[in-house]
């Protein structure tokens, strides 16, 4: 990445890294709530299982994004110090 000095360029920059994490993170949250929805209509049964998935699902997919995300920046000062190894 290029350092930026003026605000509109550190927002320009920014709104390049938020867009695709934003819309990653609506789809995860959509898929979850059309499955939701559409077991629901299905049978109790079905809706329980799709809940309990879920639930199970949306803290590991946190848990990797948030570690995902925590990594980029300590690869950014790795590469910024050249320290390759």
């Amino acid at each position: 990445m290029i350092e930026q000095t003026s605000y509109f360029n550190k927002w320009k920059q920014f709104l390049i890294i938020f867009t695709p994490i934003v819309i990653t993170q609506l789809a995860l949250f959509s898929m979850a709530f059309f499955d939701t929805t559409m077991s629901g209509h299905y049978s109790n049964q079905a809706l329980a299982g799709v809940a309990i998935g879920s639930s199970l699902w949306s803290p590991i997919n946190a848990s990797f994004s948030g570690l995902l995300m925590a990594v980029t920046p300590i690869i950014s000062q790795l590469i910024g110090a050249k320290k390759r190894t």
